[in-house]
């Protein structure tokens, strides 16, 4: 990524507050491994709905993941705070996959005036995404997932966040990403964003905006994303994504339009509520375009939680409906839905291990084309 102020104002900051910090004393190592034998039946969305099954090992419940985080009282109520983190893949040859850092950031905060985040960092929606009863599960299945046009509406690098203090439980997030020269120049973010945590209630919202997206609308039928690639209105085709694509599917099935001028808006919100035995999760996204390649794609996610001493119990169900170019194409007529299930159950070994088994059958019907993904998965995670 070119240099920026964002990256000259990143390393003032470092060299300020942790020039002089002994690991021991301010800089703590944590991660994640994540491994399980993951199935998954795909019918790929196409017209004739071939239909392919992937066997592999794969991170199904969180990605792996190895990073650093730390902080420093710099005085007069000032906090440093410093993060980062790459993604680790202990089923690959290579173990660090390229392009593949997460977050990244440095970050100043006073009491009574919030924090300012600098460098990579998750976006509220992601957030927001994270209240699911399953959480994200890295085969993603959920619906509201298909209202994500590309990879900056999980983390946006070359970028500036605030969170400002708490008042009574609501805190207030503002993120603008600049220029994000990993996908394009062109590519800006900008997002905002309520939360509300106290007592047994939670909630958020976010409303973000990405310009010069290809306003991918994501369905069923990709090996380890359950959602696959595809466009609003014909275009050329993405054939950087064929290495994710069944072997009975070409790059040209996968089309998307877009330009410099096409921008994507979100509305995302969800709320969570503990009654004690069990917590319930309610979760609203839809996704739109301005201008005349006018498309939307608007889901609901409902979900429980059930605790049982050492064991959790989770289950959601979403449904959605995109209305686009998509699903008025090639003779094609109607608008198209999503559903899926999504089932998990989690036992803790310790308060670092658990095992798990999830399921889920995630589908596209109707309008253009067909897909499904159905996955089952069983496997272990370490936290440290």
């Amino acid at each position: 990524m070119k240099k920026s102020l964002v990256a000259l104002a990143t390393l003032s900051v470092v060299g300020t507050a942790f020039a002089d910090v002994d690991v021991s004393g301010g800089i703590k190592l944590y991660g994640v491994l994540d491994q399980a034998y993951t199935s998954q039946t795909l019918t790929a969305p196409i017209a004739s709905g071939s239909t392919v099954t992937y066997n592999s090992m794969f991170a199904s419940s969180a990605t792996s993941r190895l990073g650093v985080k730390g902080s420093r009282d710099l005085g007069d109520g000032i906090k440093g705070r410093v993060q980062a983190e790459i993604q680790i893949e202990p089923d690959n040859k290579s173990l660090l996959p390229a392009d593949k850092n997460r977050t990244g950031f440095v970050a100043l905060s006073k009491e009574g005036a919030g924090e300012v985040q600098l460098g990579t960092q998750e976006t509220t929606a992601y957030e927001v995404f994270g209240m699911d009863v399953n959480g994200r599960v890295e085969y993603k299945p959920q619906v509201w997932r298909t209202t994500a046009s590309n990879n900056i509406q999980d983390r946006a690098n070359n970028a500036i966040k605030y969170i400002s203090p708490e008042f009574g439980g609501l805190t207030f997030h503002a993120q603008k990403g600049f220029s994000d020269t990993t996908i394009s120049t062109s590519n800006v973010f900008t997002s905002l964003g309520l939360k509300f945590n106290q007592d047994k209630f939670k909630a958020a919202f976010v409303y973000d905006k990405l310009t010069n997206s290809t306003a991918k609308y994501l369905f069923a039928g990709t090996i380890n994303a359950g959602p696959s690639n595809e466009g609003y209105k014909s275009g050329t085709a993405n054939a950087s994504t064929s290495a994710n694509i069944p072997t009975n599917q070409s790059a040209t099935d996968l089309v998307y339009g877009g330009s410099s001028t096409t921008a994507v808006y979100r509305q995302i919100g969800s709320a969570t509520y503990d009654f004690g035995t069990f917590s319930a999760n309610y979760i609203y996204a839809r996704s739109y375009t301005a201008g005349n390649n006018t498309g939307t794609n608007t889901t609901s996610t409902f979900g429980v939680k059930v605790p049982i001493d050492k064991a959790t119990f989770a289950l959601s169900y979403g449904v959605g409906v995109i209305d686009s170019y998509t699903t008025y194409a090639s003779g094609y007529s109607g608008d198209g839905k999503t559903s899926d299930t999504t089932a998990g159950f989690y036992y803790s070994i310790d308060k670092s291990t658990n095992v798990y088994t999830l399921y889920s059958q995630s589908d596209y019907t109707g309008g253009y084309k067909n897909g499904s993904n159905r996955t089952y998965a069983i496997g272990a995670r370490y936290n440290f």
